[in-house]
C-alpha cells in the first residue's frame, strides 16, 4: 500500500508540475491594439498638417495608408487570431495527454497485469534464487558444515567426494572415500574411487595403495569398468606389456565401441600394439562432414574464447577419437596456454591428455 501511496504522490506532482504553466495567462504580445494605434496615427496626422508640418498631398496619402491599415486591423480583430486557435489546441493537448494516459495505462494494469499478487523485496528474491541456483561452493560448505556437525553422516561422505575429485581437491577426496568406505561398508564404487583418488595425489601414478584398492573393487564388482582401467594402467606403468596388453584388450571386449572409455582404451591398446587405433567414427562414411563440422565449429568457439575446460577437453577428444593426433596435440597446447593461472585446470588437462595418449 505504501507503494502505491509514493506512486501517487509522485504522479500528482508531475501532472502539477506539468499543468502549472498552462494555467498562466496567454498574452497577444502587443500592448495596444492594432486599431488603436492607427486611430491615432490619423489624429497625428491631421495634427501635423495643420501645423503646417505636412502639405496636403503628402497629408492625404498618409491619410489613405493609415485608413486602409485601420480596415484590415478591424477585419482581423473581429476573428481569432491563428496563434490564440494554436495555444487552446495545444491546452487540449496537454490535458487529453496528462490524464488520458494514466488513466489508459491503471486501467491496462488493472486488465493485464497482476496487481493483487503479494510484493517481492529484494532480499526473498535474491534469497530464493541462492537457493535455486547455489554456486557449487555453496553447496560444497553446506555439505561440509553438516559432515562436521555428523561425521557419522557416511551419505554425506559418499556424495562428496566424487565432487572433491572432480574439483582436483585429491587430498579431501582421499578422506572423504575412507570415510564413507568405513560408516557405509565396502562398494566398488567407493573403494575404486578412493583408488582413483589415490592415484590424482600421486600425479597419476598408480601406486601400491591405489592398485590394492582397485583389487578390492574388482573383488566385490569384477565388472567395475574404472578398476579394470586403472589395473591395466598400473600393468603399463609397471613395464609389463603383455599383461596390460591382456587387460585393456578384456576390458575393451566389454565395452560399446563406440563408446569413450572403448576409444580411451583403444589408444593404449594401439600404444602398445604399434597398430593405430580405429576411429569409433567411420571418416568415410556419409556423416563425416557433418561431424568434422561440429569439431571445426567447437574448435573455433574455442580459439574465440577459451575460458571452457570442458569443451578444450571435448575437443582434444574428438581430435584422438578422428584419428588426427597431431590436432589433439595441439589442442592441448592451446588448452594449457588458455588455462594458464589455473593450476586445477591444468592438472586436468594434463590427466586427459595421459588417458587420451596424447604426448608432449
Amino acid at each position: 500500500m505504501l507503494i502505491w501511496l509514493l506512486i501517487a504522490f509522485l504522479l500528482g506532482c508531475v501532472v502539477l508540475g506539468l499543468l502549472w504553466p498552462l494555467t498562466q495567462p496567454t498574452h497577444d504580445g502587443r500592448d495596444l491594439d492594432d486599431r488603436d494605434f492607427y486611430r491615432g496615427q490619423l489624429a497625428e496626422i491631421e495634427h501635423d498638417q495643420a501645423r503646417g508640418l505636412l502639405d496636403e498631398t503628402t497629408a492625404e496619402d498618409a491619410k489613405t495608408e493609415a485608413a486602409r491599415r485601420l480596415l484590415a486591423a478591424h477585419r482581423d480583430g473581429d476573428e481569432v487570431s491563428e496563434p490564440a486557435k494554436m495555444v487552446i489546441r495545444r491546452k487540449l493537448a496537454s490535458l487529453v495527454a496528462l490524464f488520458g494516459v494514466p488513466v489508459l495505462a491503471l486501467s491496462l494494469y488493472l486488465a493485464l497485469g497482476s496487481p493483487n499478487l503479494p510484493d517481492q523485496p529484494i532480499a526473498s528474491r535474491q534469497a530464493s534464487l541462492a537457493s535455486n541456483t547455489a554456486d557449487l561452493s555453496v553447496m560444497i560448505a553446506k555439505v561440509e558444515a553438516r559432515l562436521t556437525d555428523h561425521p557419522e553422516d557416511g551419505m554425506g561422505w559418499g556424495t562428496i567426494a566424487p565432487v572433491y575429485l572432480s574439483l582436483g581437491r585429491y587430498d579431501d577426496a582421499v578422506k572423504a572415500f575412507s570415510n564413507a568406505l568405513h560408516l557405509l561398508g565396502e562398494t566398488a564404487d567407493l573403494r575404486s574411487g578412493l583408488g582413483e583418488a589415490r592415484m590424482a595425489v600421486a600425479d597419476g601414478i598408480v601406486t601400491a595403495d591405489a592398485l590394492a584398492d582397485f583389487d578390492k573393487a574388482l573383488a566385490s564388482d569384477p565388472t567395475n569398468e574404472r578398476a579394470q582401467y586403472y589395473r591395466a594402467l598400473a600393468a603399463e606403468q609397471d613395464g609389463d606389456k603383455p599383461r596390460a596388453l591382456a587387460l585393456y584388450q578384456a576390458l575393451y571386449g566389454s565395452l560399446p565401441p563406440a563408446s569413450e572409455p572403448a576409444q580411451l582404451v583403444s589408444k593404449h591398446i594401439a600404444a602398445l600394439t604399434g597398430v593405430p587405433a580405429k576411429p569409433a567414427l567411420d571418416v568415410d562414411a556419409g556423416q563425416s562432414d557433418m561431424i568434422k563440422a561440429m569439431v571445426e565449429r567447437l574448435d573455433a568457439r574455442l580459439t574465440a574464447d577459451g575460458s571452457d575446460l570442458e569443451g578444450w577437453l571435448k575437443l582434444m577428444r574428438a581430435y584422438q577419437v578422428l584419428g588426427d593426433a597431431e590436432k589433439a596435440k595441439d589442442a592441448m597446447a592451446r588448452a594449457q596456454a588458455a588455462q594458464t593461472g589455473h593450476p586445477e585446470a591444468l592438472d586436468k588437462i594434463a590427466v586427459a591428455a595421459r588417458e587420451l595418449g596424447i604426448s608432449n
